[in-house]
């Protein structure tokens, strides 16, 4: 038991160190971190109900800022998520609905996101964005920072027309829109 108490310690003063380190780079930089720890997390945490074979990559697609990109792709890129390679791309307008099983929003002009979420609402897509009304919007995740934290919150009518499952581990951390009465999260 010894062994696991240390452990714990020294898992939570690593995580403290990190939050310090991007905390000292700065608002956006150290922002878009957070974000794309949180969107691994979520597609770490996401089953889709068309779930290709291993050899095929799960895509990430970013519409909006080419620096989110970047981190995305510095980030991602190389790792793999149940043994599918991950894979980060510019959208630039509209995109084949079947090009990705992720888009992130990293933007918040509604011109850029309404044209894009109506094409991929009837695909098996997980939509997240970082903008207030994104949900109302159509979509199905939007993170935002809450008292210097990563927050989101989750639509699951619209995971549930999408067909993505995103575990009840994940989701117990965020506000959940749309849940019944007597229902758990998926």
């Amino acid at each position: 038991m010894k062994s696991r108490s240390h452990f714990g310690r020294l898992a939570a003063v690593l995580s403290l160190v990190a939050i310090f380190c991007l905390a000292l780079r700065g608002g956006a930089e150290a922002e878009d971190e957070l974000k794309s720890a949180t969107l691994l997390a979520f597609v770490q945490n996401a089953h889709w109900p068309d779930q290709p074979s291993a050899d095929t990559p799960l895509s990430v697609g970013v519409v909006g800022r080419p620096a989110f990109v970047h981190c995305l792709q510095t980030r991602m890129e190389g790792k793999s998520v149940g043994g599918r390679a991950l894979r980060v791309m510019a959208i630039n307008g509209l995109a084949d609905s079947g090009c990705c099983q992720v888009v992130y929003f990293a933007t918040d002009k509604p011109a850029e996101i309404k044209p894009v979420l109506q094409s991929f609402s009837s695909s098996h897509v997980l939509t997240i964005g970082e903008t207030d009304g994104f949900l109302e919007g159509g979509g199905a995740v939007n993170l935002f920072l809450m008292d210097g934290h990563m927050a989101f919150e989750v639509s699951l009518e619209t995971l549930g027309r999408a067909g993505v499952e995103i575990s009840s581990k994940l989701l117990r951390f965020g506000q959940i829109r749309g849940r019944s009465k007597g229902r758990a999260a998926q």
